[in-house]
């Protein structure tokens, strides 16, 4: 409101002024544009069609190879890294990736997931004002996690999580225990979905240990599912 009452005054003092009259109303705009086109790819992600739902049940109907490869091509890839080694997996919690995941459990079960089950995941996201990532990650400590922070960058602009579920949890036994690393942590930091302009790329960094050990993903909102 404050920035509608803002413009406006603005507006009208410089309405006579020919420096100052085409570029405000561009600038409006592209303001506008670019709230659309956040808008649009946020829907994309969390109003699915049930089209995009019928796909997703299609793609965890296809077995383990066709869930693999699209659990990996929804994996955010580094782009800068300072631990060299224990990288995480991340990845966004989405309704898109929760239907693939639950109809390749009841395929594999030989139970059947119906556009039913997947409106379900659709309506428990309506509601949820935050953005959740998955993030696994690894140690050699059953409570290498307790220390780590993960935060959301995007511009300038550095978001610390609402929360971080999994932190106080006892880590698992990889299939590498007792070699390094011996577990892994599935964790969940969520952030306020609000603040996020999705148009415009992001990064998320996992701070094993501060930003001297750190891990840096990118985030292209345009390309999740």
């Amino acid at each position: 409101m404050k920035k509608v009452v803002g413009s406006f005054i603005i507006a009208t003092l410089l309405f006579a002024s020919p420096a100052f009259a085409t570029p405000l109303p561009q600038a409006e705009i592209a303001s506008a544009n670019q709230s659309q086109a956040s808008k649009t790819i946020r829907n994309s992600i969390f109003n699915l069609s049930d089209q995009q739902m019928k796909n997703a049940i299609k793609i965890g109907n296809g077995g383990r190879s066709s869930y693999v490869n699209f659990k990996s091509s929804q994996e955010f890839s580094i782009l800068y890294d300072k631990m060299k080694i224990w990288q995480p997996e991340v990845s966004l919690i989405t309704p898109y990736s929760l239907i693939v995941g639950q109809s390749y459990i009841a395929s594999n079960k030989y139970k059947e997931y119906t556009l039913a089950d997947a409106k379900k995941v659709k309506k428990m996201f309506s509601n949820d004002e935050t953005l959740t990532f998955n993030v696994t990650a690894y140690g050699n400590d059953i409570d290498f996690a307790s220390n780590i922070n993960i935060v959301l960058k995007q511009g300038a602009k550095i978001y610390q999580p609402l929360s971080i579920d999994g932190l106080d949890e006892m880590a698992d036994t990889t299939v590498s225990w007792p070699d390094s690393p011996a577990y892994s942590n599935s964790l969940m930091p969520s952030f306020d979905i609000n603040k996020i302009d999705f148009s415009k790329p992001a990064e998320l960094i996992y701070l094993y240990a501060g930003k001297e050990l750190s891990v840096t993903y990118k985030v292209d909102f345009s390309k999740i599912k």
